[in-house]
């Protein structure tokens, strides 16, 4: 039993940490990207149009992204909870074959013998334990923590990813402005992938060039598409 204790590796508060790196991600990476296409038909007037235009973005994206987590995990625990209900009738109907499910769960992972045995009939001499074995072994299901510390977590997360894009606009600097943000964007973009692997198990080196490279990709995309808008604007309006 030992064996089956030592392979077992949790990062203890993971769902915290997912909490807070799904808010900070999505709120640095998305708000960087639209104040870069704000920024690129816009800051020949000014950083008002782009402050403007990143609170908002800062206050909605926060309230949409904390009410997602808090429901999902809802659903989520509302789902297992079920799936626990099932797995308690289940045992009490057909103790045999969820014994055997055990059973084989425990030969998977290399036990035999005597120590098979004994694992097994440790397992089912408490229905909680047995209920707690499968839900995990077999379903893969781990409950969440509190829905609603995941929501207020991943709102803050996600303001404070957003500010990291946007302070830079509130130093009025011109196209300078610009320049720090996405430096600073993509400098913490690389942090945010090297840090995902406590939760991925990635390659901290791959895992942050991966982002940095998402993060590059939607600076070109977004720039492009502002200086379009900047050039095709003006002449739509003239017209």
């Amino acid at each position: 039993m030992e064996e089956f204790v030592g392979s077992e590796e949790h990062i203890e508060g993971g769902g915290k940490i997912r909490s807070i790196i799904l808010g900070f991600n999505d709120g640095l990476i998305s708000v960087f990207t639209l104040l870069v296409g704000v920024a690129a038909a816009t800051l020949n007037e000014g950083n008002t149009v782009v402050i403007l235009t990143g609170v908002a973005a800062m206050v909605s994206g926060a309230i949409s992204m904390g009410l997602g987590e808090y429901i999902s995990s809802k659903s989520e625990i509302k789902y297992i909870k079920n799936e626990l209900k099932r797995e308690r009738a289940e045992i009490k109907l057909f103790p045999d074959e969820e014994k055997e499910e055990v059973r084989q769960i425990m030969k998977k992972w290399g036990f035999k013998g005597q120590q098979l045995d004994d694992s097994v009939e440790t397992i089912i001499s408490d229905e909680e334990t047995w209920v707690d074995f499968l839900t995990k072994s077999e379903l893969g299901l781990e409950e969440p923590g509190n829905p609603l510390i995941g929501g207020i977590i991943t709102f803050f997360s996600f303001i404070l990813g957003s500010i990291i894009s946007l302070f830079p606009y509130f130093i009025n600097l011109g196209i300078i402005s610009l320049i720090l943000s996405s430096i600073i964007s993509f400098s913490m973009l690389f942090v945010v992938g090297a840090v995902k692997v406590k939760i991925t198990g990635e390659n901290p080196w791959k895992s942050g060039i991966e982002m940095l490279v998402i993060g590059i990709i939607a600076f070109i995309a977004s720039y492009g598409i502002g200086t379009w808008l900047d050039i095709i604007l003006p002449s739509s309006q003239g017209a």
